[in-house]
């Protein structure tokens, strides 16, 4: 009984713990010299983008249902490019979305490419994708130039940050 007992307060504590809910997406991104363009992978929740996606206007059920649809991807590029802003030299490069994946574990992985952009000393990263529909939406951003590794996060109160390239 007493085991029971111990049990069933430990299911209660639990059930009134209120526990936060946070979101969470991040973003690849990786200067390709060679090309002179940013290639970047933005992974999140399908269901958190979803839901996004429908509250700005942009019906979707199911983001696989849409592989193929020109129409609903161009919608879809539209609004990664609101939330997702890259800029270097003072030129902001418009993405383009290469293709998306959705994994049987829930996440969606966006593949975009900048046109090609002189890089400068620096970039100017926004990154408030999924904030304006998620206020607890925080997002990461690892950024690959020149093999040195650079990382920022994004939280609704700080949805732009400078990343200042190494000089050597």
């Amino acid at each position: 009984m007493k085991p029971l007992l111990v049990v069933a307060i430990f299911m209660l504590s639990a059930l009134s713990a209120g526990a936060h809910e946070y979101f969470f997406s991040f973003a690849e991104v990786a200067y390709n010299s060679d090309k002179g363009v940013f290639e970047i992978t933005i992974e999140a929740s399908a269901h958190d983008t979803e839901d996004a996606l429908n509250e700005s206007g942009i019906p979707v059920k199911e983001l696989e249902d849409h592989y193929t649809d020109t129409a609903m991807l161009s919608r879809i590029e539209g609004f990664i490019n609101q939330g997702f802003i890259l800029t270097t030299g003072g030129i902001t490069g418009k993405l383009t979305l290469e293709g998306m994946e959705v994994l049987p574990n829930g996440l969606v992985f966006f593949y975009l490419s900048s046109a090609p952009i002189v890089l400068g000393e620096s970039v100017d990263v926004q990154f408030d994708w999924l904030m304006d529909v998620l206020p607890k939406q925080q997002n990461k951003i690892t950024l690959d130039v020149r093999q040195q590794k650079y990382t920022a996060v994004f939280v609704q109160n700080k949805r732009k940050s400078t990343i200042k390239f190494d000089t050597k």
